[in-house]
């Protein structure tokens, strides 16, 4: 992993200015069927296909995604902004930045991962026609659910005995009303919605309407639930149940992948002797909560920038090994050069908080870690779908680069609306031409099945096993 300690300078914008950033309204363009078939944009010169507008929106779904209206020049707008200050600051020399040469080598170990991801799992999780039947005739019902839980062990192995002695839900329910530490909830599930753990609706869905579940744990919460009522949807039109039957597909596919992805990693991971030495951890622990002011009254104040380096310190040994492998061995110096190439959000609550979250981090580096490795075991970094992708994110991070070019020669710019202005007079000057028939014609589903960025415009890219499909 990079261990350089060049200082990490994108943009230091609020969040809220650097989202208005994306939205700006489309300069002087031109319809003209002059172009390939596939593309939907040309902007000087170089095009923007329809197949990288919609990957693009697997893998980041646009702020406000769910409103309807102009989705599509919302999105190409986006892309055309990136296009356009990323070809400014490739003609500025800001390709030579090691900031920026940091930000491609994270995005292609990410992309290594994706495409290992394609070659290695996604191919084998085709669900067949009677599982997607079954699915789908659940989707079609929508459940009527009563939750009874807690976070006090004692209390549920209280449930527990009183399961076992013949009590009803009911009666549990009736017991627990004033007891402030139970709650009972009522929700409404249907299948594929997300409204609850996976592992909940399976359940739900083999129940009868008035039987209850037994005792789950689920993330130290324990609970009982019960299915009050069940409704199922009025016939479907031959059109419906196509529309439907594609969804359910869709979701039976995501959840097969996502099963297989874990599968695979431990398969890869379980048999390495992968060990966390708690003397570097704590001394590196300790230097991230002195330096942002860590505290167990006060949470950690985030890094104002992306990619912001950690200051130096001779009070801390950071040479300490913290995570070791059979392969490598992380250093403190290399946990915060690490923590910076994924622009890790280390605020938490205390220092324990601090800890677990960061042990959680350290597991998905070290993941990544080898699984990027493994692809390029396999020969992946000549697939054309990284290479596309790494030219994706290079320009957005490109981009990124040059609205900080903005910034630091014009201080001035001291607003998301002279940002805007600025973008758009690049806008004005490049020749954008615009397929607004194609265009018109995408249809955007919003679902990330790959991959996501945390946190609005950070660059916390996840990929697989990373996220469970809901």
């Amino acid at each position: 992993m990079p261990t350089s300690s060049h200082k990490m300078n994108f943009p230091k914008l609020p969040s809220h200015l650097q989202l208005m950033v994306f939205f700006l309204i489309v300069g002087c363009t031109e319809n003209t069927n002059q172009l390939s078939s596939d593309t939907v944009a040309l902007v000087n010169g170089v095009p923007i296909t329809k197949e990288e507008l919609v990957f693009r929106l697997e893998l980041t779904v646009l702020p406000e995604f769910q409103k309807l209206m102009g989705r599509n020049e919302r999105v190409l707008d986006v892309l055309i902004d990136e296009l356009v200050v990323s070809q400014w600051a490739e003609g500025e020399d800001l390709t030579a930045s090691p900031v920026y040469q940091e930000a491609v080598d994270f995005v292609k170990q990410q992309a290594l991962i994706r495409e290992l991801f394609f070659e290695e799992i996604k191919y084998q999780a085709e669900p067949d026609s009677a599982n997607i039947y079954q699915a789908l005739q659940k989707s079609i019902q929508e459940l009527s659910i009563q939750i009874l839980f807690t976070e006090n062990q004692d209390i549920s192995e209280r449930w527990r005995q009183s399961l076992l002695s013949g009590k009803t839900f009911n009666e549990l329910v009736n017991e627990s009303r004033d007891n402030p530490f139970i709650y009972v909830n009522n929700s409404m599930l249907k299948w594929g919605d997300g409204s609850v753990p996976i592992s909940i609706e399976i359940i739900a869905y083999q129940l009868k309407l008035g039987e209850s579940s037994d005792l789950l744990e689920l993330n130290d919460v324990y609970l009982i639930f019960s299915i009050n009522d069940k409704t199922r949807e009025i016939i479907l039109t031959e059109y419906d149940y196509s529309l439907k039957w594609q969804r359910v597909k869709k979701v039976l596919q995501a959840r097969i992948e996502s099963r297989l992805a874990d599968e695979y990693v431990d398969s890869i991971l379980t048999h390495l002797d992968i060990t966390q030495r708690a003397t570097g951890f704590l001394e590196v622990s300790r230097y991230i909560e002195d330096k942002l002011g860590v505290s167990s009254e006060h949470s950690i104040p985030l890094p104002s920038g992306t990619g912001q380096e950690f200051p130096p310190s001779l009070d801390y040994n950071l040479d300490l090994p913290v995570v070791e492998t059979p392969d490598y061995t992380w250093t403190g110096k290399n946990v915060l050069s690490i923590i910076r190439k994924y622009n890790y959000r280390v605020n938490s609550n205390s220092p324990i908080g601090l800890r677990s979250t960061l042990t959680q981090f350290l597991k998905g580096a070290v993941r990544d870690q080898y699984l990027s490795e493994r692809a390029k075991q396999l020969g992946l970094e000549s697939k054309t779908r990284v290479k596309q992708d790494v030219q994706m994110w290079s320009r957005y991070f490109l981009y990124m680069q040059g609205v900080t070019a903005f910034v630091e020669r014009d201080t001035s710019l001291t607003n998301s609306a002279l940002i805007a202005a600025r973008i758009k007079e690049l806008r004005r000057n490049a020749q954008i031409t615009i397929n607004y028939n194609l265009l018109e014609t995408i249809e955007l589903t919003g679902i990330p099945m790959l991959a996501f960025w945390s946190g609005g415009i950070t660059r916390q890219l996840a990929v697989p096993p990373l996220m469970e499909f809901r």
